[in-house]
């Protein structure tokens, strides 16, 4: 069962998000504000482009934790 919390994660980085709880979609978390959505289909350099532009609505994201099979450096 997946846990979904509000507000600010314990740390900056790329976090699985969701506006409807959907496992599919990732932003950055900036340590002020998350990023626009990235897909599985956005390219490493679209992902940087996107991490760098403010989700407007903020208050609709929620986030859960990252997946064991993460990469341990990925883990902040």
């Amino acid at each position: 069962m997946t846990t979904w919390r509000k507000g600010p994660p314990p740390s900056i980085g790329w976090w699985p998000t969701s506006v409807c709880r959907g496992r599919c979609s990732l932003r950055y978390y900036n340590g002020e504000w998350w990023s626009i959505v990235v897909s599985c289909y956005v390219t490493a350099r679209g992902a940087g482009e996107r991490a760098r532009e403010k989700e407007p609505w903020q208050n609709d994201i929620e986030w859960t934790d990252r997946p064991a099979d993460w990469p341990k450096r990925s883990y902040t």
